[in-house]
């Protein structure tokens, strides 16, 4: 008669058990590491159960309990994997890595915005703080707000950016509308995402617009301009006028301002004196001022501390 040790059944037991569950997972379409969550602990239970039943079985009056070593070893390594999974779980890690095991890059529509502007508002300030932006003027007395960001997501998570109010925030103050911009939350450490905006914002070219820059890029398409616009702190500039335009452009940059498909009326060479905050010394620095003038020259459009200025004539069909 074969002896019974203990250890044996366990194993038999939680091999059968996690068969099912991974069958189960698999036409369920779950994550193979949830049912692992959810089976280990069956393994102590079952083993704890058939030494107890080996115990109330046994016709010793002091029964010596006999482990099968190779089914223990087995139990322990299945066991400790689970303790394993179930700590980075209650952490958070085991979240983490499946995010990024199962993540993709990917480009989505921002949610639109909206807005009428009555006559009482006169005015728009835009903070970009770091998003790369285009600004467009319209025809009509609306602020629009729209165009793609991309983010690193697992397919089933939500997305980044779900409302309008997670990148943007709109507040209007006497005769003014703040428009702020939100750069999306990046994820640090071994596990890093990463999630960019890239909007476009239509203003109305009939108010005045105040676009203050962050060291980020900005694309500027006054269209017919009727009001002046000014564009403070923003380290790329390009902009876009038709030849139909009735503007005089002015721009104070880092750097010469010899780029673009357009030539500028004057440009002057200046410096500006300052103080190195690091080393509390004097410094000296470069400027260059440009000016171009289309039509009469009538609405200003005005560009300050910027590293790069790009103007470039398209013709209006």
């Amino acid at each position: 008669m074969r002896k019974w040790r203990v250890g044996s059944v366990s194993m038999g037991l939680s091999l059968i058990l996690l068969g099912v569950l991974l069958f189960v997972s698999q036409i369920k379409g779950m994550q193979m590491i949830e049912p692992l969550l959810v089976w280990w602990p069956l393994i102590l239970i079952v083993l704890g159960i058939e030494i107890v039943v080996y115990l109330f079985l046994s016709k010793q009056e002091n029964p010596i309990v006999k482990y099968d070593f190779l089914s223990i070893i087995f139990v322990g390594i299945i066991g400790t994997i689970g303790i394993g999974f179930t700590l980075l779980s209650s952490v958070g890690l085991v979240d983490e890595v499946q995010g990024v095991i199962g993540a993709e890059h990917r480009s989505m529509d921002l949610p639109t915005v909206e807005e009428n502007l009555t006559d009482d508002i006169k005015r728009v300030v835009l903070e970009t703080n770091g998003v790369t932006s285009k600004i467009e003027g319209g025809s009509v007395k609306e602020l629009h707000v729209f165009g793609v960001y991309r983010a690193t997501i697992h397919p089933k998570a939500d997305p980044v950016i779900s409302e309008a109010k997670d990148y943007v925030f709109t507040k209007i103050v006497g005769d003014t509308m703040y428009v702020t911009l939100k750069e999306p939350a990046d994820q640090a450490g071994p596990f890093s995402t990463y999630a960019t905006i890239e909007p476009t914002i239509i203003v109305p070219s009939s108010v005045q617009l105040e676009v203050r820059g962050q060291h980020n890029h900005v694309s500027l398409y006054p269209g017919s301009l009727e009001n002046n616009w000014v564009v403070d702190g923003a380290s790329n500039v390009s902009v876009h006028i038709n030849d139909k335009s009735n503007i005089l452009l002015s721009a104070v940059s880092n750097n010469e301002l010899e780029n673009g498909n357009m030539e500028w009326d004057n440009i002057d060479k200046t410096e500006r004196g300052g103080v190195d905050e690091v080393y509390k010394e004097s410094t000296t620095e470069k400027l260059f001022k440009g000016t171009i003038k289309l039509g009469e020259g009538t609405y200003k459009l005005s560009i300050f501390n910027s590293d790069l200025v790009t103007v470039n004539l398209v013709e209006k069909m």
